[in-house]
């Protein structure tokens, strides 16, 4: 029930003295309560009736306001006192302080009429939503198609919807989310053990998140702009058989078809050719390219890489399959990308959309264990150079996991930098180097509260230039020159050899 079919309901002596721009705010229960702080006997959606025994002082009116609103009660219904005729001034602002609708109550109307009345209402909607669940189950295993299946549910219950993927894009649904709403929403979804979670968006709004899928990696998930922890059984019911249609229209991305592992397999092989691709709805001419994706967990690594071959997908249909096919074999998730996408001038576009991908799943698990490479190969223009791009990535996808914890991308280009070297270089001799070099600065840092390798890293990044990494840390260019020294007296490095600074910037790299 809403507040705003609270007002219309004849004799029940409610006369709005705030709040009205959340007369749509769902009402759940309803309790009348004298108690100073009564949040232990509150779940949240409740009209709160009080006869305001409680207030002693005009400073009471905001705790009690204060525990309120923290409870999630979605109003306050105030009257029945002996020495107030109508609603005191204090609590009138501590409502609209704190964005709490207030009701004045008429003193010839009793508590226990008003809570009668609400609860019999409230149960007649329930028994509604039990009576039309059959039909509405009817209805959603007839609707034709995923577009069909959400407005289905947007219009009977009222239930707003929307469907993401693993990295948070937007691919079907009504429900407005801001772009770090539904990354706030992805990131609660990968942290939890089990599905549906609710998600507070802010003090008013919360949505719940449904998983669709094999796995909330690799899944997708169902987001329903309201709280399911206060739904009845029925209504939860509609949501769950929602996400169960709604996986049997998506396609599951850790289920690949088996032309698709056939190419990867026998690309793996050496011996992937035009039938092969062909068979898995890829063009045997054009540019072709290939991503490699090695680490874990495996989930995760699949994740990037379904989310990294949706760059290309038109913004009019996010659902769109693209070009490519891709499978896991072994310890690593081979793609084949073809079409436009795959095109040399497009590199650049493609790469960033894998790097952002990768940071949305990475914000998703912060911490997360062991390390996640993707590697890109340069396009070929025939099956017969498949298996060259595939070493190709292979040997980029090694470059990209410096760092536990992390997702990361490289790019032929990084075949030529001193990512390469260091790559071949054993991770306990990296760690040596770095320790040796960079753990004076770590200890005086600890100790003196400074921020020497901070500045060490902006001024190798300015390319030695006193001014510009000044300015960039916001301080005096004498203190960068002071930090300076001190990192040479600390290091044993002479900032103005080549050799030296290379060290430092090695060193670096691998913090």
């Amino acid at each position: 029930m809403r507040l705003r079919t609270l007002l219309q309901m004849p004799g029940l002596g409610l006369t709005l003295v705030s709040g009205g721009h959340h007369l749509d705010r769902e009402v759940r229960w309803v309790v009348p309560t004298d108690l100073r702080d009564p949040r232990r006997y509150l779940s949240g959606g409740e009209l709160v009736l009080t006869g305001m025994m409680w207030r002693r002082a005009e400073r009471d009116s905001d705790a009690f306001v204060r525990n309120l609103t923290a409870a999630g009660v979605t109003a306050l219904g105030a009257g029945d006192h002996p020495e107030f005729h109508t609603v005191p001034s204090d609590l009138v602002d501590a409502c609209a302080r704190h964005d709490l609708p207030l009701f004045a109550v008429d003193a010839e109307v009793a508590f226990a009429e008003i809570t009668e009345r609400i609860v019999q209402r409230l149960s007649v909607g329930r028994s509604g939503d039990l009576a039309s669940l059959l039909d509405r189950h009817r209805r959603l295993i007839a609707a034709d198609g995923i577009g069909q299946i959400l407005e289905l549910i947007d219009r009977e219950l009222g239930m707003e919807c929307l469907v993401l993927s693993p990295t948070g894009r937007a691919l079907r649904g009504s429900l407005d989310l801001a772009e770090d709403e539904r990354a706030a929403v992805v990131a609660r979804a990968h942290a939890a053990d089990r599905l549906p979670q609710k998600v507070t968006l802010d003090r008013h709004r919360a949505c719940s998140v449904f998983g669709i899928g094999s796995t909330i990696h690799t899944g997708r998930f169902l987001v329903i702009g309201d709280d399911h922890t206060r739904w009845p059984p029925e209504r939860r019911l509609v949501a769950e058989q929602l996400s169960a249609l709604l996986m049997l229209e998506l396609d599951d991305p850790s289920q690949r078809p088996a032309p698709h592992v056939e190419l990867v397999t026998a690309l793996r092989e050496g011996r992937a050719d035009e039938h092969l691709m062909r068979s898995a709805g890829l063009a045997s001419e054009g540019p072709t390219t290939v991503i490699v994706a090695t680490g874990g967990p495996e989930a995760l690594r699949e994740a990037a890489v379904a989310e990294t071959l949706q760059f290309d997908t038109c913004a009019e249909d996010p659902l769109r399959p693209p070009a490519a096919a891709w499978a896991t074999c072994g310890n690593e998730t081979v793609a084949v990308l073809t079409g436009p996408g795959a095109a040399p001038e497009e590199r650049g576009r493609l790469v960033a959309w894998a790097r952002r991908c990768a940071a949305a799943l990475q914000a998703a698990h912060p911490g997360g264990p062991g390390a996640v490479g993707i590697g890109l190969a340069d396009p070929v223009h025939s099956p017969a150079g498949l298996h060259g791009a595939l070493e190709q990535a292979r040997h980029t996808a090694a470059l990209a996991q410096p760092r536990p914890g992390r997702i990361e991308v490289a790019e032929p280009d990084h075949l030529v930098s001193h990512r390469m070297l260091l790559a071949a270089v054993p991770p306990d001799v990296s760690r040596a180097f770095r320790t040796r070099v960079l753990d004076p600065l770590l200890e005086y840092d600890a100790r003196h509260r400074s921020d020497l390798l901070p500045t060490l890293r902006r001024f190798l990044e300015c390319d030695g230039s006193w001014r510009q990494c000044a300015a960039s840390l916001h301080v005096h260019v004498n203190t960068v020159r002071y930090r300076m020294r001190r990192v040479e007296e600390l290091t044993g490095r002479d900032l103005r050899n080549p050799l030296d600074r290379m060290d430092l910037a090695l060193a670096v790299s691998l913090d």
